[in-house]
This record gives C-alpha cells, structure tokens and sequence, in this order.
C-alpha cells in the first residue's frame, strides 16, 4: 500500500455556553433534538415550526464552530 497523506485540524468542544452560542440556544437545541428523536422513534416528524426553528440553530451552531475555529487559529498565529 502506498502512503497516504492526512491532515486535519481536532476541535473537542467543550459544550459550555460561549459568544458564539448561548446557553439559551444550547437548552432550546437540546430540547429540541429530544423532542427530534422521540418523533424519529416513533415515526412521526416535528410541526413545521419547531423543525424550522431546530434547523435553525443547527445551523447557528455550524456557524458558531466555525467562528470558534476561526478564533482559535487567530489565537494561534499571534
């Protein structure tokens, strides 16, 4: 086998509330995520709404990674 190159950059989140992602948006995703599976486990989705709203955050915490991540490396290159 030849070699294969890898490179990528480990962030382990720590899950604690920051500027990026509050812990009100961290209570209401999580509330909402169980409210996902207990649907998903039972075949039924979420209302419209409360899927909207999950979609969301979800993607206000891509977000907040991304700029955690971006933070991170600026702290790095001082």
């Amino acid at each position: 086998m030849g070699e294969t190159e890898f490179s990528a950059l480990l962030v382990i989140q720590n899950f604690s509330p920051d500027p990026f992602f509050s812990a009100k948006q961290q209570k209401r995703l999580s509330e909402l995520m169980s409210l996902w599976r207990l649907g998903r486990d039972h075949g039924q989705a979420l209302p419209p709404e409360q899927q909207a709203e999950l979609d969301t955050l979800v993607e206000a915490e891509l977000r907040a990674a991304t700029a955690r991540t971006a933070a991170l490396l600026q702290q790095e290159s001082l």
